[in-house]
């Protein structure tokens, strides 16, 4: 095998895992679930120690960006693959649920990897089918109904970013983002940047995340809130430093205001897995407020939050699904009592929510501070101090949401964790979210002196 053959893998790996599961036995179809992205992981981890980095070839491109975003997809996908083996047991259609979710990573990887943006398209579409299908995987009336708002959604934007990329062409003959410099038309960065806030979930074009999370599959939450509603970042990380060179005060502004709108909208809302949704837009936005200062300190938190929030996030999607499985409700109001009887789900949702909120030595702690060091650095006070109103509300509807499940009366008797696979999921990502806060202060001068932040 080629040396390029060989470090697309990332990328084959799930696609073909994603046609095997479709013919191969139930047995079989699981142990690839898992293995598969894993592997994909692994390959990715080793990379920055045995390539010179950027590594191009063809269409594609192993930079540290695609390092970072492809192991993050790559990691918490087999981990949910792993939960779904006891979650989706008795559930209908699971050869289904394996396929599209090793479409859906092998696509999301797909898009880290990709250099030229007809490619990097094809795989954001890729995502977006995956995406729809696994929304309405339960296939009631209601369920398909916000699956395919979701995928409308999405499209919308995915559609002016079409349009945006062939502008982007018309002006410059080319479709390469490392060949694009020089005087490029802002509107088209506009026309991508649509497509970019509707997959992450941004004001005004959140409101399809918040509805999609109660009626997935909790393994496909996790997946959604932990990776596919990322996929935005990267593609502002890819082509903002092309179009600006200065922080972009308008974006500050606006994802200041999702960000304060997702906190407002989880401290109310009812529904566990609604509130975690909506979380999910409150810190995309506080990523976006540190990539649009266009500065290192900037940039660093907010990719170093991306890892934090992806792990957490999915810890906490994850913990809701056992919870669900356990009680048969997300309704907060039927809920409470349950850390006597789950003990390991409370401990697990523990770590993961004081990593969103920002605590240390927890992960987001570290990139959170360097995102509100950065804003104050470039002289942004006002922005500054709603991103602090925006943390405070991270702890509020953070901590409403744990004592609302674990704390106060005992609503139910004799339940208990179950399974051990969904258990030790839920855990493991609850003490990465731990070991994450360690590492971090370590990998910030590191990225630092590797990423390109301007021109890419």
């Amino acid at each position: 095998m080629g040396s390029e053959n060989f470090w697309l893998l990332p990328v084959v790996l799930p696609l073909i895992g994603s046609i095997l599961s479709l013919i191969c036995k139930e047995r079989v179809r699981e142990i690839l679930g898992f293995l598969l992205p894993f592997a994909s992981f692994v390959i990715l981890l080793i990379a920055p120690f045995i390539l010179n980095l950027p590594y191009k070839f063809l269409y594609f491109s192993l930079d540290i960006i695609t390092a970072i975003f492809g192991m993050v997809f790559s990691f918490l996908g087999a981990l949910s693959l792993l939960y779904s083996i006891p979650y989706l047991k008795k559930e209908r259609h699971n050869e289904e649920f394996y396929c599209l979710s090793l479409l859906l990573i092998g696509a999301l990887i797909g898009v880290a990897y990709s250099r030229h943006l007809i490619l990097l398209y094809i795989f954001w579409e890729i995502v977006a089918f995956a995406t729809w299908r696994l929304v309405g995987f339960y296939r009631e009336k209601r369920f398909l109904r916000i699956a395919d708002k979701t995928f409308l959604m999405t499209f919308f934007g995915s559609t002016f970013m079409l349009l945006g990329i062939l502008w982007i062409y018309l002006n410059t003959g080319t479709l390469f983002m490392d060949k694009l410099k020089g005087n490029l038309p802002g509107g088209a960065f506009l026309l991508v940047l649509l497509g970019a806030i509707a997959k992450s979930a941004t004001l005004p074009l959140h409101t399809w995340l918040p509805d999609a999370h109660p009626v997935a599959p909790s393994p496909m939450s996790a997946l959604l809130s932990g990776i596919v509603a990322k996929l935005g970042i990267l593609i502002f990380i890819r082509l903002f430093p092309v179009f600006h060179h200065t922080p972009w005060k308008p974006f500050l502004i606006l994802a200041l205001f999702s960000s304060l709108a997702g906190g407002a909208g989880a401290l109310f809302a009812q529904d566990m897995k609604r509130v975690i949704a909506y979380s999910t837009v409150s810190q995309l936005g506080f990523i976006f407020m540190g990539l649009a200062l266009l500065t290192p300190m900037g940039w660093v938190g907010a990719i170093l939050f991306f890892v934090a929030h992806a792990i957490a996030k999915g810890g906490l999607f994850l913990s809701a699904g056992v919870i669900e499985k356990a009680t048969g409700t997300r309704d907060l109001e039927k809920l409470g009592g349950l850390i006597k009887s789950m003990p390991i789900t409370a401990f697990s949702f523990a770590l993961c929510s004081v990593s969103i909120m920002g605590f240390p030595p927890l992960g987001g702690f570290f990139p959170k501070l360097m995102v509100i060091q950065g804003i104050v650095k470039e002289g942004y006070t006002a922005i500054a101090v709603g991103a602090i109103i925006s943390a405070i509300l991270t702890l509020l509807y953070l901590a409403r949401l744990f004592l609302k499940i674990f704390g106060g009366k005992e609503m139910y008797g004799g339940l208990k964790e179950k399974t051990p696979l969904m258990l030790f999921s839920v855990f493991f990502l609850g003490i990465i979210s731990l070991g994450l806060g360690f590492i971090f202060p370590y990998l910030s001068d590191y990225l630092s002196s590797v990423i390109g932040i301007f021109g890419g």
